[in-house]
């Protein structure tokens, strides 16, 4: 029961969360971005890699709190499953830059893992069939040596 509140809590405060002028203007820039837009069309316009930052690291932590199961991935999906897709659509070529210049590759992993999950979630629910919980839900694997059944993030590189 407390499992249940806790997660429906953070449902709310999810939504609350992309609801801010703040968040809603961010996300407007970055869908008007081009797909796979580059590191050098950010920099031109700060505003759009000061957006993309914004919509990175609130996506980022919707990511670690499916991992986490703090909520669930038919949540996320039923709120903004296809926002989160489009957004990393647009500023995947981005990060994989940020990640290069930083010579590592946290920043964004969160995002492209919850994309992998929601992609593969979304791949059981044609349309037609019925929303939420009468859907079958997908098999998700668990990862080695992660305290969480979802899998870790896997860091996919462009060629």
């Amino acid at each position: 029961h407390f499992r249940r509140q806790r997660s429906d809590m953070a449902a709310v405060e999810l939504a609350r969360s992309f609801q801010t002028p703040e968040f809603a203007r961010a996300f407007r820039v970055v869908l008007s971005l081009p797909d796979g837009v580059g590191p050098e069309e950010m920099k031109a316009d700060p505003s759009c890699e000061d957006a993309a930052m914004l919509v990175s690291l609130t996506l980022e932590s919707v990511g670690i709190m499916v991992h986490r199961r703090v909520i669930s991935i038919d949540a996320v999906w039923e709120l903004m499953g296809g926002m989160v897709l489009a957004a990393w659509r647009k500023i995947h070529v981005w990060a994989e830059h940020q990640r290069e210049e930083q010579g590592g590759e946290k920043f964004d992993e969160w995002i492209q893992w919850l994309c992998d999950q929601l992609e593969r979630y979304s791949a059981g629910n044609e349309p037609g069939r019925l929303p939420g919980a009468c859907r079958p839900r997908p098999a998700i694997l668990p990862a080695q040596g992660h305290q969480s059944s979802l899998p870790a993030p896997r860091v996919h590189r462009s060629v």
